[in-house]
């Protein structure tokens, strides 16, 4: 099945990449401006690799869910192949913080005003994503002028707290969540979004309005065990596919 490099950097897991005028992708990682056009560009550089988990069977973790049932193929099979990004960790936090009651181009707009103000650059007009000793610099009032609102505070709290973020990885599932759940403005969907996109954890399945539908129409008085052990690929699906206008 064809790979949708697009839905895998675009559809929410990440709101590090633009898409640029020739079909190309883009984003500032690892202190540089990483640039590919199709996976093939991400296997022989060893950040990428990771960060796009090539190591792992997405083609027969792709099977296996399509085969669950009538509705996951039809999510499999419309979406294409998608992969579930490894991001890092304190990047992760904050996008997800951002991510509250928001959508996918208000929060892309917010991480790069952030980026803008509090990273530093590296090519002319690209910015890292600050730091959390960068971002210390803010005021809640600075935060506020780019548009954070309500999720200021969240993120200078993320700020005092990002060691945290260091302790997560051994955790068990429900461990790491609670402990998540200590920074201010990170609730369980929130919570699940880092766990999955930044510390790989597969059982993740975040609910939030989109997967509140699919569960209520299509999935009635199931929980996500029901999707293991595919439960945070199989979200993903079913993410792109409501929301695709299915």
């Amino acid at each position: 099945m064809e790979e949708n490099l697009r839905e895998t950097l675009l559809g929410g897991q990440s709101f590090s990449w633009v898409e640029e005028d020739d079909g190309s992708f883009s984003a500032v990682l690892d202190g540089r401006v990483c640039r590919i056009r199709s996976l093939s560009d991400a296997a022989a550089d060893p950040f990428l690799y990771d960060y796009f988990d090539l190591g792992y069977d997405y083609e027969k973790a792709r099977e296996e869910i399509a085969a669950k049932d009538g509705i996951l193929r039809q999510a499999v099979e419309s979406t294409g192949l998608i992969r579930l990004l490894h991001q890092d960790h304190w990047i992760a936090a904050i996008s997800f913080i951002l991510s509250q009651n928001n959508n996918i181009k208000r929060i892309t707009g917010l991480y790069r005003r952030l980026s803008e103000r509090y990273g530093h650059e590296v090519e002319p007009g690209r910015f890292t994503f600050p730091s959390p000793a960068e971002l210390a610099q803010a005021t809640e009032e600075e935060l506020r002028s780019l548009g954070t609102g309500f999720r200021a505070p969240f993120i200078l709290d993320a700020v005092r707290k990002a060691s945290l973020l260091d302790t997560i990885a051994p955790l068990p599932f429900d461990e790491a969540m609670e402990a998540l759940q200590t920074i201010k403005g990170i609730g369980p969907k929130v919570a699940s979004c880092i766990l999955i996109f930044s510390y790989q954890r597969r059982e993740g399945f975040p609910m939030d309005v989109w997967m509140k539908k699919v569960m209520r129409e299509y999935y009635p008085g199931m929980t996500p065990e029901y999707f293991h052990p595919y439960e945070a690929l199989s979200q993903q699906y079913l993410f792109s596919w409501i929301r695709s206008g299915s």
